[in-house]
Formats: C-alpha cells, structure tokens, sequence
C-alpha cells in the first residue's frame, strides 16, 4: 500500500521535484563560483584537484552542448555552465599562477 501511495506521490509531483533538482544544480554552481572568487581575494592557491573538476566539468559540459541545444531550458542551462565554469576556471588558474 506504501509503495503504491508512494510511487502515485512521485508521478504527481515531477515538475516540483524537477525544479528543485534544478535549483540545487544552479546553486552548486554558483557555490563553486562564490568559492573562486574568495580564494582570489583571499590570494590562495588553488589545489589541484579544484583546477581539474573545473576544467573537466567545463570540457563536458562544451562537448556535450550541442547534444542539449534543441530545449530552451537546457540551451539556458548549459550556457550557465559553460560559463560560471569557465569564468571558475580562469579565476582558479590565475590565482595558480599569481600565488
């Protein structure tokens, strides 16, 4: 009975579930963002671990762009992350190579 009044609970409530996925998603994004910029005020290095997530993150999500460009919400979304992880990108190789 749970099972079934949970499974009808999910096929209801998709939209929400997905717009809360996808408020999650942005903001992580923005966290990551928020994270370079105070390293670069702060002026530490970044490890190299941070260096290569936000070059590979950057590199799948520009591969994987044209896959995704036929949907409005996903052509916004992954011009959001093309660029909040380039600019994170850049902001973490200067701070390598400045500090």
């Amino acid at each position: 009975m749970s099972r079934y009044w949970f499974g009808n609970q999910l096929s209801k409530r998709k939209e929400l579930l997905y717009n809360l996925g996808a408020i999650s998603s942005y903001s992580s994004m923005l966290i990551f963002l928020w994270h370079g910029i105070e390293m670069l005020v702060s002026q530490e290095p970044p490890k190299h671990t941070l260096v290569l997530y936000a070059g590979s993150s950057f590199f799948s999500i520009l591969v994987m762009a044209p896959y995704k460009w036929d949907k409005k919400w996903m052509r916004i979304k992954t011009s959001v992350g093309i660029l909040v992880f380039g600019v994170s990108l850049i902001i973490y190789l200067i701070c390598a190579s400045i500090y």
